[in-house]
């Protein structure tokens, strides 16, 4: 029965699906403050049925992020799973990262879109992989079994100098939007030189002083 209600049109909203999602997850614990031993059932318990729906989760890093003059960003060429908290801010990244590199495109021509657009999928990958591994890492807290129990052990006594580490890995990729007057980089650590906005900004810069000039 929920073969067949899968393979039909919105499937993921009915209540079939969410009803099972229910059950299998119904003896999840959740960690509070007080100690005491809850679940996700009871949580389901409280809630009125017709606000629980189910929906279809993809995590993958897409190969193709563009093709001709069309190009992607954020969810549409890389879905992370929520437990990273990098969703939103991958998608600011690479949103700034394409301004960039478009404000200081030589020309419109074909082969300057697709300059730019390699430029793009080559500055913004390897912070989307990071994003994408530290994600599905995380979302393993949530997993049945041994490997859940060690890894919600492992997050809930780990030393708190490494955290800094693995979020330094993250934190790392900050750019910046080159055309407007740049941010003092704060903090401890270092953010990695983004290639899109080092180009905006010596053009930036170049044309403010042109203009001082006059």
């Amino acid at each position: 029965m929920e073969q067949r209600f899968r393979s039909s049109e919105n499937s993921e909203w009915g209540d079939f699906p969410a009803q099972t999602m229910c059950d299998e997850t119904r003896d999840f614990p959740i960690p509070l403050e007080d100690g005491k031993n809850r679940t996700l059932g009871e949580l389901y318990d409280r809630t009125p049925k017709e606000l629980i729906s189910k929906v279809m989760l993809e995590e993958k890093v897409f190969t193709t992020w563009y093709h001709r003059r069309f190009v992607l960003l954020g969810d549409a060429c890389h879905k992370l799973n929520p437990a990273g908290g990098h969703g939103a801010v991958t998608a600011i990244h690479d949103a700034i990262a394409l301004a960039n590199l478009i404000y200081c495109m030589p020309s419109k021509t074909s082969e300057d879109v697709t300059r730019i657009f390699e430029e793009y999928h080559k500055e913004r990958l390897p912070a989307v992989t990071e994003s994408y591994n530290n994600s599905r890492q995380l979302a393993r807290v949530s997993e049945k079994g041994i490997v859940g129990r060690i890894m919600r052990f492992l997050t809930t006594y780990m030393p708190v100098w490494l955290w800094r580490i693995a979020l330094a890995r993250t934190l790392r990729f900050r750019p910046q939007v080159g055309f407007i007057k740049a941010i003092e980089a704060k903090g401890p650590v270092k953010p990695v030189v983004s290639a899109s906005e080092q180009k905006s900004r010596a053009m930036f810069e170049g044309q403010q002083t042109t203009a001082a000039s006059l």
